[in-house]
């Protein structure tokens, strides 16, 4: 018996790369007589914890560098400024801060939606008919794209069909792209009459 105990205590400190007060918490919570099994579960609960705990230094260690980066890239570029109040530091927009600031929001006024929906088939057909002008030939474009990538087929260069179910995102990005004027889709019923879904 006694040996059999000796045999697992040394199993366990041959396969065991912690610490001696590790080794010591292992074999006091495994209980005695324990089999090797279980002081090995205890074993790998102990380094799955300091690992867990290594992996959240590291990444609170990267988040913060990444931090720091950051911001000296944007004091370099002269984008912020710091300031002094009441023993506290400020950061501030700089004049060309605030120049960029506002060409990024116009920027991201005039970006559009990822052209990439969830597909979802249908068991009636959609047609999908639009007369975009040519100051919008991007929103033509993406149009184009998107429908390319929901499976739908052209018929005609602004006449598009498939069996396709419509994404409500999409038709929320048509309102917001002020779309919807210039759109229309139809969906056609068993019957053969067509439904005006937008």
């Amino acid at each position: 018996m006694k040996g059999d105990v000796s045999v697992k205590i040394l199993e366990v400190i041959g396969d065991f790369a912690g610490t001696a007060t590790d080794f010591f918490d292992v074999v006091l919570s495994a209980s005695y007589g324990a089999s090797y099994g279980k002081l090995q579960y205890e074993i790998s609960k102990r380094q799955n914890q300091r690992i867990g705990k290594s992996m959240e230094r590291n990444l609170k260690r990267q988040a913060k560098q990444r931090y720091y980066n950051m911001v000296y890239y944007l004091k370099k570029d002269g984008l912020i400024g710091e300031e002094q109040k009441n023993n506290k530091r400020f950061f501030i927009l700089t004049k060309k801060g605030k120049e960029k600031l506002a060409y990024l929001k116009e920027q991201n006024k005039r970006r559009l939606p990822e052209a990439v929906y969830l597909k979802e088939g249908n068991n009636k057909f959609v047609i999908v008919v639009f007369d975009i002008p040519e100051l919008e030939k991007r929103k033509r474009e993406w149009l184009r794209a998107v429908l390319v990538n929901l499976g739908f087929k052209m018929i005609q260069k602004s006449v598009w069909m498939g069996k396709v179910k419509i994404p409500k995102e999409f038709l929320g990005d048509l309102f917001k792209m002020k779309l919807v004027d210039f759109v229309e889709i139809f969906e056609i019923s068993k019957t053969g009459s067509l439904e005006h879904l937008i």
